[in-house]
């Protein structure tokens, strides 16, 4: 084999493997969820499949994250299970930590979302959120969502969730 050659299958098996690693990062650092629910409505629909990144520090006003369910009888004071078990929630951040707390947020009323917390709302009015359960451990968000993938009922809607 040339040294041209062999530069060459060199070149390609580095490009491979550059290219797997980065298959490799993508699965780790993205995921897919499908919206069950009307919480979301008018933003999202139920069925609809939302790309997500799984990263923490992209959590803040405006964005809609992915959350571990609250335990109906501690809310969020109970364990967290990073596991998703107890299910998930699909909520839009309106306050971080620092922020004011909206007063329809339950609590001691600081004034300010304390750190590592946040206040999460669903767009629609009855949706079950920080207004029952209070602020949100931080640590309980699997990621933030980046678009939605595919609209309920199979209609594609590669767009940013707003």
């Amino acid at each position: 084999m040339s040294q041209a050659a062999g530069r060459a299958v060199a070149a390609s098996a580095l490009a491979a493997g550059a290219a797997a690693g980065a298959v490799l990062a993508a699965r780790l650092l993205l995921s897919t969820v499908t919206v069950r629910g009307g919480s979301m409505t008018p933003t999202l629909d139920h069925g609809d499949v939302l790309l997500v990144l799984r990263h923490r520090r992209r959590a803040r006003p405006g964005r809609i994250v992915v959350v571990q369910r609250p335990d109906r009888r501690t809310g969020w004071d109970g364990p967290s299970d990073p596991s998703g078990a107890g299910g998930w929630y699909v909520k839009r951040v309106v306050a971080a930590a620092g922020d004011p707390v909206p007063a329809w947020v339950p609590g001691d009323g600081t004034g300010r979302v304390p750190p590592g917390m946040l206040v999460l709302r669903g767009d629609h009015p009855r949706s079950e959120d920080s207004k029952q359960w209070g602020p949100c451990p931080a640590d309980r968000m699997y990621g933030v969502v980046l678009m939605r993938l595919r609209g309920g009922g199979g209609r594609t809607a590669a767009r940013p969730a707003r």
